[in-house]
């Protein structure tokens, strides 16, 4: 074999594990959960109106049209973890036809966690995974305040 072919192949074959390690980083554990709220959010869409004055054959005016508003509500869940030192905040929206509704986690109850990038991965009650986009991570004020005492 070449020595090229060689370096090609060791180059392939390290990479690869690298790529596959880093798909698999996170931290998971058991952890409890603190929080459980929803809340709802509208948007505010597009708005049409359509309006016409029409004369009618007896000669009156008559003003006929309509007026679309195009809000959208969305109930949103947000869920707050801690593991470790660290507290996660999740949201996730309420899907009408697919999904999972957490509002059968029970607060302060111990939870199967994994952070994964900026998704939070939690287990339901039922073993399934139920998958939240993180919106903000923080130290537990307990472990920052201890960091200060030592720093003295």
């Amino acid at each position: 074999m070449k020595a090229t072919t060689t370096i090609g192949i060791v180059l392939t074959s390290v990479l690869g594990v690298g790529s596959i390690a880093a798909q698999q980083s996170g931290s998971c554990g058991t952890g409890k959960l603190v929080g459980l709220d929803t809340r709802i959010q509208t948007t505010a869409g597009m708005s049409t109106g359509h309006y016409e004055e029409k004369v009618k054959k007896n000669g009156k005016k008559t003003i006929d049209g309509y007026t679309y508003s195009g809000e959208q509500t969305q109930e949103i869940y947000v869920l707050t973890v801690k593991m470790g030192d660290m507290i996660y905040t999740a949201e996730n929206v309420k899907n009408l036809f697919f999904g999972y509704n957490p509002t059968n986690m029970v607060v302060n109850d111990p939870v199967e966690i994994c952070v994964e990038k900026n998704k939070l991965v939690l287990t339901r009650p039922d073993g399934k995974k139920y998958r939240t986009r993180i919106v903000r991570s923080e130290r537990a004020p307990q472990v920052l305040s201890q960091a200060v005492r030592d720093a003295l």
